[in-house]
């Protein structure tokens, strides 16, 4: 079983607990603090919000394959509301993107892409899942599928 075998909402739920369980990702002092995008009045109502938002980068890695900061931020962004002027569409918080980032690749489940130019400099591209987190992740994802049956029955 992988990943894309399980509804996206279950497989964040559960990835967001084996985050916060295993210790991989740190809650900053900011985080309580931290709204999600300029466009939101307030910060989020749960307190592991980032856990959720660490396995939702997580899942669009596994998803898209390679991604960028700015397309992540374009995926969490929103709609504007500007009072009488129409809605415009606002990115995400870059910062919350880039330090999940950073701490899924501190716990060894996200690297960089990297390639070679034509003058043979080695340039990085964006980010992407390492063996061990598309591991980690589809072990959940059988988890998940394995509790599913049992409860069927």
């Amino acid at each position: 079983m992988t990943v894309k075998d399980v509804a996206s909402r279950e497989f964040i739920d559960a990835f967001s607990k084996h985050l916060k369980k295993g210790n991989k990702i740190k809650m900053p002092d900011w985080a309580q603090y931290a709204k999600t995008a300029c466009f939101k009045d307030l910060s989020p109502y749960d307190t592991d919000w980032l856990y959720v938002r660490a396995a939702s980068v997580a899942y669009q890695l596994y998803i898209r394959g390679k991604v960028g900061v700015s397309a992540l931020k374009t995926h969490y962004g929103g709609k504007q509301r500007n009072g009488v002027r129409p809605p415009k569409h606002h990115a995400g918080a870059g910062k919350v993107i880039r330090y999940c980032l950073k701490q899924l690749e501190e716990a060894g489940l996200v690297g960089q892409v990297k390639y070679q130019t034509d003058d043979g400099h080695e340039q990085s591209s964006g980010k992407t899942l390492t063996k061990k987190g598309t591991t980690d992740m589809d072990r959940i994802a059988s988890q998940i599928v394995k509790e599913k049956k049992k409860a069927k029955k």
